[in-house]
């Protein structure tokens, strides 16, 4: 390790806390919008290793805010965690980078998120966050939620969220984060959307429809969540549970609102690992569609 290159770092949090860093191995679900930033920001601050897990491939409207990405970047044909690799190692090729071209409802993104120090989601879909917030729950893995959203309207906002789930005390769930009948939707596959769209009257030409997004407001959210790593990491301070980012108003809040005290995710599977049985996911051919 350089101790040259981490100065300004170990300036801040001494050179104990740049070990910390360095000896941090982080799993990165999804390696997008949010997630290329979220990799040059912790290549940057000198993590150790990095396991990118994401099935998809760039396209064009990518273009617009996938921090790394290039003119000559052939579409298709780029794969996203090699963009991440990319930007991880034209850093520091001394990371250890590790790649899952494939969904995070698999056998190899499982065990990289397992086998992970800390967990970075960047995920857009609820049922992958549904399974996220079970997997690094049951194997008391740290997990970083980050999501950005912009609603366009009369009244236009955007900001967006950082929940890190750290110590069995508040996640996902019990914060009120995650839109269960979504989840279970997402996680239903397509005949069982099919059904609830027969049930509830969906307009499918309203489906999948994709929102607007843009490279500033996902780096907010990004540094947001790699600061609460880096002060927890390397002992600055515990991490804020709920940090909410308000673009159109310029203000960040840090939320007050208590988890539940019986939370399943929290106090009914955490620490059960193979017990708590996330793996059926996989068997039930999730992986198929959640991508």
């Amino acid at each position: 390790m350089s101790i040259d290159r981490f100065d300004r770092n170990i300036r801040l949090f001494a050179r104990e806390g740049q070990e910390r860093v360095r000896s941090a191995s982080i799993a990165v679900v999804g390696v997008g919008g949010i997630g290329t930033h979220v990799v040059q920001q912790l290549s940057l601050l000198g993590v150790g290793g990095l396991a990118l897990i994401d099935p998809k491939e760039m396209d064009a409207s990518n273009r617009n805010r996938y921090i790394g990405a290039r003119y000559d970047d052939p579409i298709p044909g780029t794969r996203k965690v090699d963009l991440g690799e990319r930007i991880a190692h034209s850093i520091d090729p001394e990371i250890r980078v590790a790649k899952v071209f494939d969904s995070l409802v698999s056998h190899d993104a499982f065990r990289a998120i397992i086998e992970a120090d800390y967990v970075f989601g960047c995920v857009d879909r609820e049922g992958a966050r549904l399974i996220l917030n079970e997997l690094c729950a049951a194997y008391e893995r740290p997990y970083f939620d980050l999501a950005s959203d912009i609603l366009p309207g009369e009244i236009l906002y955007y900001g967006g969220r950082v929940c890190v789930v750290w110590d069995g005390y508040g996640c996902l769930v019990c914060l009120g984060l995650l839109d269960l009948a979504d989840a279970q939707q997402d996680l239903s596959g397509p005949e069982g959307r099919r059904d609830l769209e027969a049930i509830y009257g969906v307009d499918r030409s309203l489906l999948g429809e994709p929102g607007p997004s843009v490279v500033s407001i996902n780096g907010v959210v990004a540094s947001l969540a790699v600061t609460e790593f880096m002060v927890a990491a390397t002992g600055i301070r515990p991490p804020k549970r709920l940090l909410n980012y308000y673009g159109h108003l310029g203000h960040v809040t840090v939320s007050n609102d208590k988890p539940w005290t019986d939370c399943y995710y929290c106090k009914g599977i955490r620490g059960l690992r193979d017990k708590a049985d996330v793996q059926r996911y996989i068997r039930s051919g999730v992986s198929d569609w959640l991508r």
